[in-house]
């Protein structure tokens, strides 16, 4: 069928994530509009629009990195070009910081630098720095030079950007988090994709997304509590960083008097980074807990060092070693559905890197096995179908750039599990549901996970689908009602993600479970 395509660019620009995403979805639900991108013009955003197809062969100008982008899919010209008439109105009505300062409106009081920012507000110690990927280096050094430290949401930074960060916040006293820093717990604030954890005396310091907030969630529901919750970056324990910022981390919770044990958690960590890490933590004499996902089995016994199997098994660990005592989780039995002679393959869909990566180290023994991240030994591919056992993390960089990660955007996850539905060959559906700020984070899923099940039936066969959810009850949404509705949709929900993923080897067809 044909289509109309057209391309919008509105000169130096700038929109955040949250308004970009609002746009787009804006145009997306007018009649016929089949695909709508709204993002700045940075080169790597350029660089995905030609992948999506969605790059107009002639742009009604040279676009800039600070110029913003509306480019719309329709089905015929009239369509597409209302579409372009829609944003440009829906943006005029949505006036910049800077127009309504030369209206002269209230907003001209508001400050328009970090440094007017925190001339009113001289207490802050802390920048959180959310900007798109080739500006948010330069945001984060400004930040430390006024001698703030920072928590850069931001992806897109490069490793020695990072180093270069990471060495000045060290020579100043500050610290940095991140890059794509998605949480952190600090005097018992949630910061970013944080949920609500018990305060107490374990302190962690940990890659920076799904991998804190499922530690710190199990932690609040085991009894335990948390003193501080440091995201060091994904990228820290590499031979690249060397662990900058966990041992900035470390340094600062061994003077923090709340903080009686520690827990370090990491993912694509070099083995020696890893011991320095460790050792570090133990110098400070408190017990320490610590998994580096991957690097199972290869590590030597440490004084004062405990290594965890799993992530749930850290937290169990850090509770004992805090003096929590928990009984045991409750789980419920599984039902092996009669299969289709078609479905043989395991598909996990993530929000984030560590848990991912988790059940990678739990898989590696199926055959054959691919995953986008990037794994020893295992087959790399970033496409949402695949001959095999399948993981992705669809929270990577290759697929946020230019889009809202999906704890807050779920239509790149609702277009993976409709994939999966209309995959004859997948048997289970393993994947991670995140409470994030938009809201209950089952709703945009349930049209999709329905239709995995209705799909799967009509063709004689029934997906088991697993999901491992995170968050606590003092959380919003709460925990249980998250579980509630995933229930009510056939989905098993287990107590902790290493358990998910063992479920999930467990229901495999017969000759494909370990």
């Amino acid at each position: 069928m044909s289509a109309a395509m057209r391309a919008m660019i509105r000169a130096d620009e700038y929109r955040d994530a949250g308004v970009l995403l609002a746009l787009t979805r804006h145009l997306e639900s007018a009649p016929g509009v089949r695909r709508a991108v709204a993002m700045m013009a940075t080169p790597r955003n350029l660089e995905v629009l030609r992948k999506m197809a969605l790059a107009p062969p002639q742009w009604p100008l040279p676009p800039k990195p600070g110029d913003l982008l509306v480019v719309a899919l329709a089905d015929d010209e009239p369509t597409v070009l209302e579409a372009m008439k829609r944003a440009d109105a829906w943006l005029s009505s949505r006036p910049t910081a800077g127009a309504l300062v030369a209206q002269g409106t209230a907003m001209d009081d508001a400050p328009r630098t970090l440094a007017q920012a925190l001339a009113r507000q001289p207490e802050t110690h802390l920048a959180v720095v959310s900007v798109p990927g080739p500006f948010a280096a330069r945001e984060a050094r400004r930040a430390l030079e006024l001698g703030l430290s920072v928590m850069l949401v931001s992806d897109g930074v490069t490793a020695e950007e990072e180093v270069s960060l990471k060495t000045l916040a060290d020579a100043r006293g500050l610290l940095v988090m991140g890059p794509d820093c998605g949480a952190a717990l600090l005097d018992g604030v949630p910061l970013g994709f944080a949920t609500a954890a018990r305060r107490g005396d374990i302190g962690v310091v940990a890659a920076s997304g799904t991998g804190l907030l499922e530690l710190t969630g199990l932690i609040h529901r085991l009894g335990g509590g948390v003193s501080h919750a440091v995201g060091a970056g994904d990228r820290d324990l590499t031979e690249a960083i060397g662990g900058r910022g966990t041992l900035a981390a470390l340094d600062r919770l061994a003077g923090d008097a709340s903080t009686k044990t520690l827990v370090l958690l990491g993912r694509s960590c070099s083995r020696a980074v890893a011991l320095r890490a460790a050792e570090r933590a133990a110098a400070t004499g408190r017990p320490v807990v610590a998994h580096f996902v991957g690097l199972d089995g290869a590590l030597p016994e440490l004084p004062g060092v405990t290594w965890a199997s799993s992530i749930a098994d850290a937290a169990w660990r850090a509770c004992e070693a805090s003096g929590v005592t928990a009984p045991p989780w409750e789980t419920t039995p599984l039902r092996r559905p009669d299969y289709a002679p078609s479905q043989r393959w395991l598909r996990g869909l993530y929000a984030g890197a560590t848990l991912c990566a988790e059940a990678l180290s739990r898989c590696r023994h199926l055959s054959p096995l691919s995953t986008n991240l990037a794994v020893e030994g295992v087959t790399r591919s970033a496409r949402f179908r695949a001959a095999g056992h399948h993981l992705l993390d669809l929270g990577d960089e290759e697929y946020t750039r230019g889009r809202t990660h999906p704890i807050v955007d779920a239509s790149m996850r609702v277009d993976a599990i409709y994939n999966a539905a209309n995959d004859e060959a997948v048997a289970v559906l393993l994947f991670d549901v995140v409470p994030g700020p938009s809201g209950d984070p089952v709703e945009p899923l349930r049209e999709a996970l329905t239709a995995v099940r209705e799909r799967s039936l009509a063709r004689g066969g029934e997906i088991s689908m697993v999901a491992a959810v995170l968050g606590t009850e003092d959380g919003s949404p709460r925990r249980s009602a998250v579980v509630a509705s995933l229930e009510a949709l056939g989905v098993t929900v287990t107590p902790d993600h290493a358990t998910a993923v063992e479920a999930a080897l467990a229901l495999l067809p017969e000759g494909e479970e370990p």
